[in-house]
């Protein structure tokens, strides 16, 4: 007699076609990358470092305006810099060229992600993982953005199919994991690259690891990685033996995109209940997993387990609160979720698929009538809304784009609707609808957002009132974002100026919050503005005035 999990096994055998991930993935990787301006909080930095590194030849030393910019290692800079290079601006602006090598390497990401899927758990189960993780609603966001952070999931991600390979192949796994170890550490930061080789060497702790070709693949792996590794260090305490200091004390350990200096249990809340949406619906089916398999007595186990639970206890152990630092959480939460999904019940199924059904079948019936609003003023409490969220938004309507996302609406419908739902299929339709949701808000709505967090329309207006004699703007040199945002939009070079010294220009753009003011003695207030409900950050065009005569 078959038992439970056999008959289900057997009544649960993949059906999803291969096609049909590859075109998800693809429509997946594309909202919100092209069409418009660089958004904070990262991608102004990202983007003028980038394009000091091809204005200047030095791909040695990230720089901002002149000044070293080491929060991160080059990696992505380097990658980011290259697309400006091939794609702009013959092809595309230099903001969107340069955000190609987001998409690259989260199609990379999710391949590698795949391969291990398939490695650990099976045939065709890669496919499950992929699903799964696409579907994650943290990944969604950081994933499509001009940002060092991709650069690190994808060296984590290659580090976790060298280790789902290690116990076939050592000798690739090792050349693999070595090479995933140098991209970990420039495209994130020695935190990140610690905590990989913590989770290596804690695997040993159960019995299938014990073996020559583990340590074979750990010795190999270390042999590729150090020389490379120290390559650029050395280059630069060569060439730069001040920056190469000040980067070890200050950097090395304490990057934006890693895991920063530990602090015991701080902000343990934070975490742990962000993660309840971040990792959603990787984490419960995870659980799903470690219920059905308490013995953990397999590889597909042991393996995320372990690393589910160091990334856990480093983000416990964080000196700050940045849910996109839990990014590298859902790479084995999504592998744990895989191992079950097959035999996931038929009622559990059925939920997520309603689940999937009322929440984005809702926030998308709000995208399409917010777009309405917008642009045709129907309905009106919705377009009062949209006008005083955006209020630089010109109404834009682009057919092509309305046609295509009312076609994947439609697709998506009836998708849900399939008879026969297993853990598989209500998989798909979640990150299926989740992709829908992303597109419909990053193509509908993307010139809005756009109006809304460019710092285009402010920089424009401002120009509006420059006197046509003005030839010297000054601005204090710790207004980055101002420095970045005049030069890129408007080909104006703003003097910087120590903070507490006197502007040495006639024109000055001061850059406070609502409650300083913007007032000065001895200037007149030409200009104010700022984006749409951000009273943080206002920006003031002073003037100096004559002194008065005796």
């Amino acid at each position: 007699m078959l038992t439970y999990s056999s008959q289900a096994s057997q009544l649960a055998k993949p059906t999803e076609k291969p096609w049909v991930l590859l075109l998800l993935c693809f429509i997946w990787l594309w909202p919100g990358i092209l069409g418009h301006d660089p958004w904070k909080p990262d991608e102004p930095f990202v983007l003028a470092v980038a394009q000091s590194m091809l204005h200047s030849g030095n791909w040695l030393l990230p720089t901002l305006q002149g000044a070293p910019y080491l929060d991160n290692p080059p990696l992505y800079y380097w990658l980011a810099a290259g697309c400006i290079k091939l794609f702009s601006p013959w092809l595309l602006p230099a903001h969107d060229a340069a955000r190609m090598a987001t998409p690259m390497l989260m199609a990379l990401s999710l391949l590698l992600a795949g391969m291990a899927g398939r490695e650990l758990i099976g045939r065709r189960h890669g496919r499950s993982v992929v699903m799964i993780l696409i579907g994650c609603i943290g990944l969604v966001e950081a994933g499509h953005q001009l940002t060092p952070t991709v650069a690190s999931f994808a060296g984590f991600a290659a580090a976790f199919y060298a280790l789902a390979l290690t116990l076939r192949s050592p000798g690739l796994a090792g050349a693999l994991l070595g090479a995933a170890s140098v991209a970990t550490f420039l495209g994130g930061s020695l935190m990140d690259l610690l905590l990989i080789w913590l989770a290596a060497l804690m695997l040993p702790a159960f019995s299938g690891w014990r073996s020559k070709n583990y340590a074979l693949t750990l010795l190999l792996a270390l042999l590729v990685a150090v020389p490379s590794i120290l390559v650029w260090p050395m280059l630069l305490a060569r060439d730069y033996p001040a920056v190469y200091a000040d980067w070890w004390a200050n950097y090395a350990l304490d990057q934006t995109s890693g895991f920063h200096r530990v602090r015991l249990f701080h902000d343990f809340g934070y975490y742990s209940l962000n993660a309840l949406w971040f990792a959603f619906p990787a984490w419960p089916l995870a659980v799903w997993t470690l219920y059905r398999n308490r013995e953990l007595h397999t590889p597909k186990l042991q393996l995320p387990l372990v690393f589910s639970v160091m990334i856990a206890l480093f983000l416990t152990l964080s000196n700050r609160a940045s849910i996109t630092d839990a990014m590298p959480l859902l790479l084995p939460l999504s592998m744990l979720a895989a191992v079950e999904l097959d035999n996931l019940r038929r009622g559990a199924a059925a939920f997520l698929n309603w689940f999937a059904l009322m929440t984005f079948g809702l926030f998308g019936l709000l995208v399409w009538l917010g777009w309405a609003a917008m642009n045709y003023g129907w309905p009106q409490g919705l377009a009062g809304r949209a006008q005083y969220f955006s209020p630089f938004y010109q109404p834009h309507v682009s057919w092509w784009q309305a046609s295509g996302a009312l076609v994947a609406t439609l697709v998506w419908l009836w998708a849900l609707s399939r008879r026969n739902l297993r853990g598989r299929q209500a998989v798909t339709n979640w990150a299926a609808g989740l992709t829908l949701l992303w597109g419909l808000g990053l193509t509908l709505w993307l010139p809005w957002f756009d109006a809304a967090k460019s710092y285009r329309p402010v920089v424009e207006n401002m120009q509006r009132k420059l006197p046509a004699e003005a030839s010297c703007i000054a601005t204090e040199s710790r207004n980055k974002l101002a420095l970045i945002s005049w030069r890129y939009y408007a080909g104006i070079e703003l003097l910087p100026f120590p903070t507490g010294e006197t502007a040495p220009c006639d024109y000055w753009l001061v850059v406070r919050n609502s409650e300083e003011g913007v007032a000065e003695p001895g200037w007149q207030v030409l200009w104010t503005g700022h984006r749409p409900r951000e009273q943080n950050m206002t920006f003031a065009l002073l003037q100096r005035l004559p002194p008065l005569r005796q």
